[in-house]
């Protein structure tokens, strides 16, 4: 196995791959049981990390909304793309396996990590990056509305926001989507329907700059990325 090092000097900023991405998280969380660190360094192929880096401007403040086991802060910290990352999620022992991984990347000093019960027990910011993903489809429908209004609340003038969660374009991608939720959390989700999170951000003073859906093999994923504008306050 190549050392992290090497592995951070082949990554291009705006090019990286899948593949690449493989190699840095199974060699990031090498503590992890064998189980989680291989489903860890697999994940590039069904989440798209490699598109999301490229909405990440260098030297930004990132707030991860769910962070689990901090993947995305790595990936930003390892491409050198973010001077700070704070990940916040309701699961301490996830929580314990992105602290360890930034220790690894020996980026412990510019990554934290914060056990909450809820997002708006996370700093309150503003950040130039506020990032969620694959997050929402697991809140109660009646609260998901807050969850974003809080997210969007954290973002800093001329600040992004990052939205990715799985499709409803598409029956048999969005059984494959239930059907891998149930097997890993017995938790038998309902996806965001299209449209929403764009009115709830557009609420908090958001614009929406970029809009993809992405497929990666029986999965589908909608890609959202909006700005708050010069001179707009957070509601």
């Amino acid at each position: 196995m190549a050392p992290i090092s090497e592995l951070q000097s082949s990554m291009p900023r705006e090019a990286v791959s899948p593949a690449q991405l493989r190699r840095l998280f199974f060699d990031l969380y090498q503590d992890c049981p064998k189980p989680l660190r291989y489903l860890s360094s697999v994940r590039p192929y069904v989440c798209p990390y490699d598109k999301l880096a490229s909405f990440v401007p260098a030297g930004a403040s990132v707030l991860d909304v769910g962070c689990g086991s901090g993947s995305l802060l790595a990936m930003l910290a390892a491409l050198g793309l973010i001077e700070g990352g704070t990940g916040c999620d309701v699961s301490a022992p996830a929580l314990d396996v992105a602290r360890s991984a930034a220790r690894r990347l020996d980026a412990g000093a510019a990554l934290t990590f914060l056990h909450v019960a809820g997002l708006q027990e996370a700093p309150p910011g503003p950040f130039d990056v506020v990032a969620m993903v694959d997050v929402l489809h697991h809140v109660p429908t009646p609260g998901r509305q807050a969850v974003v209004a809080e997210a969007v609340r954290r973002v800093a003038e001329n600040g992004v926001f990052i939205y990715k969660d799985m499709t409803t374009r598409s029956r048999w991608r969005r059984l494959a989507h239930n059907l891998d939720d149930y097997l890993f959390t017995r938790e038998w989700v309902e996806q965001v329907p299209q449209g929403a999170v764009e009115a709830w951000a557009r609420a908090g003073g958001l614009v929406l700059e970029h809009s993809e859906y992405i497929p990666r093999l029986v999965y589908g994923h909608e890609l959202l990325v909006f700005r708050r504008p010069a001179h707009v306050a957070a509601a």
